[in-house]
């Protein structure tokens, strides 16, 4: 049985943005897709996030390394295959789009799933108790063209 990588690659993606919406829907400053443009409007913010993810490597050098090589090899697919990435971006956005659609319907819901999600998330990954900050990277999953 041959499994489909992708599906791992893109499914971990889903988890963080549907992990990272609540706190970036609070945020009137949540960055745009060019995060360039974001950082030259909002450099203090952009250097928070660096700084915050700079401790996390060096608390966590190895994950910080898995991130780096799993960019890395979505780089390395999205340059082979530029069709198929872009139609697993316009998903991945259409899916969030839905996902808010749902959020603001019916919002306490929305809080119950965000809450299982969390537990599911720090039970796999022995995460700590309390909600991760929010980067304004979070929502740019993919590699900067």
């Amino acid at each position: 049985m041959r499994l489909n990588t992708t599906a791992f690659g893109i499914a971990p993606l889903v988890g963080l943005l549907l992990l990272a919406s609540p706190a970036l829907a609070e945020d009137p400053t949540t960055p745009p897709p060019d995060r360039a443009e974001f950082c030259k409007q909002n450099p203090a913010k952009c250097e928070e996030a660096r700084s915050r993810r700079e401790a996390f490597c060096k608390e966590n050098p190895q994950k910080c390394e898995e991130m780096k090589k799993k960019r890395a090899e979505r780089r390395e697919f999205c340059e082979q295959n530029p069709e198929k990435c872009q139609q697993q971006r316009e998903r991945m956005k259409q899916h969030r789009a839905e996902m808010q659609a749902k959020c603001a319907a019916d919002p306490a819901k929305c809080e119950e799933m965000k809450k299982a999600r969390r537990e599911r998330f720090q039970k796999r990954h022995g995460a700590s108790s309390e909600p991760a900050p929010s980067a304004p990277e979070a929502p740019s999953a993919e590699p900067e063209e």
